[in-house]
């Protein structure tokens, strides 16, 4: 005679409660694990209890826990929200930066109000292209395409439990922006950047915020400003000077970024942007000269990092920004954003007739072309780039 067929993984069978004395019950029934055993669960009354019933719903409290933790079983009455989020928990697993995850949290967020209770088997390319647009029309273009990423995402979970043969997300055409695409921050001319220069050194709202030498170091590096606010005084190598000439040139190496995440934080990870970013950037007199100075003044030479807050600590980038924004309309660059000073490296670069391998070896940018990538040298400190940078400050 056969037996009892199996439980499916993440199901569990027949609840049965027990009372031990009055007042007092135990819930349990079989449950099988991810790992196919099935075992017993059991729950006991929390307080009084006259019929078990709170045994038996501490007892789907615990299995709904469990099942969460184990991934539970994919079927087609999966709700494609809980997918999205179980690819978000494995996407953090796997080590994606904390500032993707937090954004891809959000934007579940804001989705569970649009496909809260849609499931797997109704995830047809046109529900799933009519909650982008809904997200787009609620929350605009960047979230809309987030959406669609992590929707994707989710419903290849389904695909991958052979619950589903294709992703419907991925039938659904690219999004076209409403709006035209703004051109992005502004390059600073050679006179701009100068004059900039002059009234940033004079600026005492500039001093107070301790802005004139991370401006300075931004105009001499192009970093991007997670990296700069992420600088030691240990990636900082200063100058040689040999009978009052400079030998060898000063050189920062980029090795990670400060960051901020939900419940961490902010925080600097020895991680860069990319594998590109990892890189020796050359400083220019003007910048190594800033940074020797600063490491004489004591209560700044003696912490940790380079631009550190008031308080000692890592300092926040949105803070940062916050402040030079209060700033630049009094320097003559009123649309000028952190980026800007990273842009105007590029542009230089390229005005100077200097091959984009050098530009993306200086910026940390990862890819140029195929071609370049694989058959050019990388990860090259270019002297040359500070040697235009000296000469564009100092030209009257």
């Amino acid at each position: 005679m056969a037996g009892r067929p199996p439980l499916r993984i993440g199901q569990h069978g027949k609840i049965k409660r027990i009372e031990l004395e009055p007042g007092v019950w135990i819930a349990r029934c079989r449950y099988r694990d991810t790992d196919g055993v099935t075992r017993i669960v059991e729950r006991k009354s929390p307080g009084t209890d006259q019929y078990g019933k709170l045994a038996e719903d501490a007892l789907m409290e615990a299995l709904t826990t469990r099942q969460h933790t184990d991934g539970g079983e994919i079927t087609l009455d999966s709700k494609i929200i809980d997918l999205v989020n179980r690819h978000i928990d494995r996407l953090e697993e796997d080590g994606r930066a904390d500032r993707t995850i937090d954004t891809y949290r959000y934007c579940a967020k804001l989705l569970t109000k649009i496909i809260a209770g849609v499931r797997v088997r109704e995830a047809t390319p046109a529900r799933i292209d009519a909650a982008i647009r809904s997200m787009r029309n609620a929350h605009g273009d960047v979230l809309a395409v987030q959406s669609k990423t992590i929707m994707k995402g989710g419903l290849q979970l389904a695909v991958m439990a052979d619950v589903l043969s294709v992703n419907p997300a991925r039938d659904v055409s690219p999004m076209q922006s409403k709006k035209k695409r703004a051109s992005g921050a502004k390059a600073l001319t050679g006179d701009e950047l100068r004059n900039m220069m002059t009234q940033l050194r004079e600026s005492e709202l500039c001093q107070r915020y301790d802005l004139v030498d991370p401006i300075t170091l931004f105009v001499a590096t192009g970093l991007r400003i997670s990296e700069l606010l992420g600088l030691r005084w240990d990636d900082f190598a200063a100058p040689v000077i040999v009978d009052d000439k400079e030998t060898v040139r000063g050189k920062l190496s980029i090795t990670g970024k400060v960051v901020r995440a939900t419940g961490k934080g902010l925080r600097r990870i020895d991680e860069t942007k990319s594998e590109a970013g990892t890189r020796t950037v050359p400083l220019p007199t003007f910048g190594a000269a800033v940074l020797l100075a600063r490491s004489s003044v004591s209560y700044r030479g003696t912490r940790k990092m380079i631009f550190p807050s008031n308080a000692g600590t890592w300092r926040d980038p949105d803070n940062f920004r916050a402040r030079w924004r209060e700033v630049r309309d009094a320097l003559g660059v009123p649309d000028a954003t952190s980026h800007s000073f990273r842009k105007t490296v590029a542009t230089l670069i390229d005005d100077e007739g200097l091959s984009a391998r050098i530009g993306a070896d200086h910026l940390g940018h990862s890819r140029i072309s195929m071609t370049q990538d694989k058959y050019m040298a990388r990860g090259r400190m270019h002297p040359v780039v500070a040697d235009i940078l000296d000469r564009t400050i100092s030209d009257g």
